[in-house]
Formats: C-alpha cells, sequence, structure tokens
C-alpha cells in the first residue's frame, strides 16, 4: 500500500505542524515530511485523475493550476502569492494573487521581494559548493581543515566535516534548542553559548535540522572566498546573474518593495518577525522576488553554477548510519520514491516552497516555485500545495505503485 511505502521512506516528525506555525524557530526544527506527502495523497487524489502526464502544450493546464491555487488561496486563507511552473529550465507560467500588505490593501505585484527564510540555504550551500570546486577542496574535509586557526572552535566542532554540516546530520548542538534564535549578536556569542553543550547526536545517525551547522557554513564560504559572505553573494552571484533586487537583512531592515509577512498566533493575526542577522544569512535572510529567484534557479538548472555530475550528487539523498536514506542532500531537501520521482528543494519560514522534479518522463525536471506572505490556515503547507500545482504534469506523484 502505498502510504505504507512513503511511510517507511520518510521520518515522523516531533510536534504538531499547526503548533510549529506560532514560532519560526521551533517549526524550523522539525521537517514535517511524512505529513506533506501523505496529506497532499489524500487531499490532491479527491480532485484529480490518475490521467497520462498532461502534454505541456495544452494551454489549459494552466487555467487549471491557476483554478488550484485560488482553491487554496481560499481554503488555507492565504494572504498573497507570486507562483511560477518551469519545465526544463524555462517559464511556462507564473501567477499572482492576494495582498501584499493587509493593513495598507496593497495588491501583491510580481516583483515584490519575500524573505525567503530557509530557502537561503540552496544559495549559500551552492556557493560552497562552487567555492569547493575552484580550490579543488571536497565535503568529506573538516571544519579544522578549513578553519585551521579557529580555536575558539570545539574539537568535536572541527572535526565534523562539510558532508555532515550541509546534509543536517553533525548532531552539533543547535542554537535554536538553547534560545539562540536567528539573529545573535555575533558569531562568537553562538559559540561561546554552545561550546560545552553536549551532541543530539551522533554524526550520521540521524537527520535533524540545524541552524548552528548553516552558521559554520557562513564561516567556510568566507574562509574560502577570503571576504565576508555578503559581499561575496552580491559579487558572484547577485550581480552576474541579474538579481539587482536581492539582498539579506531580516525584518527589521527596510527592505523596498517587500511584502508583509504575517502568521497566526492563538488564532490572531499577526506580523511575522522573520529577524536574521549576518551570522545566519548563509542559513537564513535573503529577500528575493519570483523572477530574480527563477534567474538564479535557471542558472542552476542550466549547469552555469554546478557542472551536471556534481550537482547530481548534491540532489542525492545521504545514507545514514543505519543505511537508511535521510531527507537531504548536500544543502538540498532529497528525496526518492520508487526511483520513479525525484524531488530536490526547500521550504522556507513555513511560508515558501521551491520544488524540482524529475521523471522518466521529465529527465529534465518539472520546478515549481511557490512564495506567500502567510496564511491563517496553514491545513496544508506551501510544500504540499507546491506537490498539488506539480501533479498537473506528473500525475505519479499521487501514485507511486
Amino acid at each position: 500500500m502505498i502510504i505504507n511505502k512513503i511511510l517507511l521512506m520518510v521520518f515522523a516528525s516531533k510536534s504538531n505542524i499547526i503548533n510549529s506555525l506560532v514560532n519560526l524557530y521551533t517549526m524550523k526544527k522539525h521537517i514535517i515530511v511524512t505529513f506533506f506527502i501523505i496529506s497532499s495523497i489524500l487531499f490532491y487524489s479527491s480532485c484529480q485523475s490518475k490521467e497520462k502526464p498532461i502534454k505541456t502544450n495544452d494551454v489549459s493546464i494552466f487555467d487549471k493550476t491557476d483554478t488550484y491555487v485560488e482553491k487554496m488561496m481560499d481554503s488555507l486563507d492565504i494572504i498573497g502569492l507570486n507562483y511560477a511552473i518551469l519545465i526544463d529550465g524555462k517559464v511556462v507560467h507564473k501567477g499572482t494573487k492576494g495582498l501584499a500588505n493587509i493593513e495598507h490593501n496593497v495588491p501583491m505585484k510580481p516583483d515584490h521581494l519575500f524573505a525567503v527564510a530557509s530557502l537561503s540555504k540552496l544559495f549559500s550551500s551552492t556557493a560552497l559548493h562552487s567555492l569547493l570546486i575552484s580550490n579543488n577542496r571536497n565535503v568529506n574535509e573538516t571544519v579544522g581543515d578549513f578553519l585551521p586557526n579557529r580555536f575558539d572552535l570545539p574539537e568535536s566542532w572541527r572535526a565534523l566535516t562539510l558532508k555532515h554540516l550541509l546534509s543536517h546530520t553533525s548532531g552539533i548542538p543547535d542554537q535554536i534548542d538553547y534560545d539562540i534564535f536567528l539573529a545573535p549578536e555575533s558569531e562568537s556569542f553562538v559559540i561561546d553559548a554552545l561550546k560545552d553543550k553536549p551532541f543530539s547526536s551522533e554524526p550520521d545517525e540521524t537527520n535533524k535540522y540545524n541552524a548552528t551547522g548553516f552558521m559554520l557554513v557562513c564561516t567556510v564560504i568566507e574562509a574560502l572566498a577570503n571576504q565576508d559572505f555578503e559581499t561575496y553573494m552580491k559579487r558572484n552571484y547577485f550581480d552576474k546573474y541579474g538579481l539587482s533586487k536581492a539582498n539579506y537583512g531580516g525584518f527589521k531592515k527596510v527592505v523596498p518593495n517587500r511584502v508583509t509577512s504575517y502568521r497566526m498566533v492563538e488564532n490572531n493575526l499577526e506580523l511575522f518577525p522573520l529577524n536574521y542577522s549576518s551570522p545566519m544569512y548563509a542559513g537564513a535572510g535573503l529577500n528575493i522576488n519570483i523572477d530574480e529567484l527563477i534567474l538564479w534557479m535557471q542558472a542552476v538548472l542550466n549547469y552555469e553554477i554546478l557542472p551536471k555530475p556534481y550537482l547530481d550528487n548534491v540532489w542525492e539523498p545521504v545514507k545514514l548510519n543505519s543505511g537508511d536514506t535521510g531527507y537531504f542532500g548536500l544543502g538540498w531537501e532529497a528525496y526518492k520514491f520508487d526511483d520513479k520521482i525525484a524531488i530536490n528543494g526547500h521550504a522556507g519560514g513555513g511560508i515558501v516552497s521551491l520544488l524540482h522534479y524529475r521523471t522518466a518522463d521529465y529527465p529534465n525536471g518539472l520546478t515549481i516555485i511557490l512564495l506567500t506572505n502567510g496564511a491563517k490556515n496553514w491545513v496544508q503547507m506551501p510544500h504540499d500545495v507546491n506537490m498539488g500545482i506539480a501533479s498537473y504534469f506528473i500525475p505519479e506523484i499521487l501514485d507511486f505503485d
């Protein structure tokens, strides 16, 4: 039975997904893989037929996806969104709906920037891999190899490999567990607070989403690039690929044309304080609009940043000590189902989702980008909605038998 098969391939979450929406940082600790896949199957199978993949030149399919997105906006009470569909790396459809700001009744527009939270990890991890290639280094080297003079780091941290950090298998003490959120005053503050704390698990034992690990990723990028993270990303990615509006900064930073993000707290709609400081920018803090996110993703899919064999390895789910498959590759979420469908991408803050799908029928891939500024009723999460859109093109998402 399909649900039993999926349950064998994913981890169960530790906490209720609705409670996680109350706090970004709590939600961050739990990748709700089982929930979003099973709920997607149960929900979408009631709405769609198990037909063969619809031809991409059938323009009516976009009317169907627009109608579906509108239904999701109504049922989930999404404030506003932009979404895009790419096939073989080419944009075939985009949609804009709802409000960018409720207080002033500002309509959503395609050029609005979104705080994409943990989706930022796709940019930083891909940049790190490019630096590794250009410096003839690899992910199996340790933090100590890259930061030989950082004796302020505990030896147990220095012994971790980049693979551990990128795949969230390090077990390193997570700053979120100790109420050090994503806007610490400095990197040294985090290190001093956590250096004597125990690991949550042995390396490679399990996947546990981890902010401290990506703080170290930021530090390694700066060491390899010999400049600060923000400057490096602007010069080598934002400027190079025409991302003129993209920038880093939390909700306290004044960012022109950025949407207002919202969340529900005890049945009340509130502003979502997506706050970040520079030590955490590799893990969160990117502000970007959908067109510039598309440009960056196209550079990835066209192998302009990483060559195909390397990218394929980045997208491969890691193996744990038990032999089980984890749900991360090397910086990207990574799922495989019966060798029929491969999915890579990332969520962010419980409000945005980017997923890239590959099957035998679509070896070059289908990419769905969904950016929202929050909802009042996240019964299905952004990844669920993303998969719902994708199922119009790849019905096998609903049927793995």
